[in-house]
């Protein structure tokens, strides 16, 4: 099960939530795969806008599971901020991803955390940290997912 919000994050706290560094080592070419360069998502960018990046949320840590090149481009194009749509993964994630990409998850930072924080809880939630506050949620959507199973 997974919970889904989108906000605005600042690309200095996202940076070092990046999977791939785009700006340092560009994506592979395939010939049968047309793959965009930074220039061109810029290009596209300042046309059409710029669609949310994703962030992924497992446990205690986070990846930018998809929006590499567009983080890039957004700050090559002085975005101080960036549409995000985040979604908490309830459990380890392995149903998801693979498990070369769980290794690249980073510990979520205070940033971030108070972010989290502010987004799924709409105020503070005491002093507790942003983990702890979501276990009940977890323990939510697991009592709801079995009371639909046992209609």
């Amino acid at each position: 099960m997974i919970s889904k919000r989108q906000t605005e994050i600042p690309v200095s706290v996202l940076w070092s939530y990046r999977e791939f560094k785009r700006d340092e080592v560009p994506a592979p070419r395939f010939p049968f795969m047309h793959m965009h360069s930074v220039a061109e998502i810029k290009d596209d960018i300042q046309v059409n806008g710029l669609e949310p990046l994703e962030l992924s949320i497992i446990k205690h840590t986070a990846l930018l599971t998809d929006g590499n090149h567009r983080i890039v481009a957004a700050r090559q194009l002085g975005y101080g901020m960036v549409p995000v749509e985040i979604v908490v993964y309830f459990g380890s994630g392995a149903d998801t991803f693979y498990e070369h990409t769980l290794n690249r998850f980073k510990p979520i930072d205070k940033r971030l955390e108070e972010i989290l924080r502010r987004v799924f809880f709409k105020s503070d939630v005491s002093d507790n940290n942003i983990i702890q506050a979501l276990y009940p949620l977890h323990a939510l959507a697991l009592g709801l997912l079995l009371l639909s199973i046992l209609k």
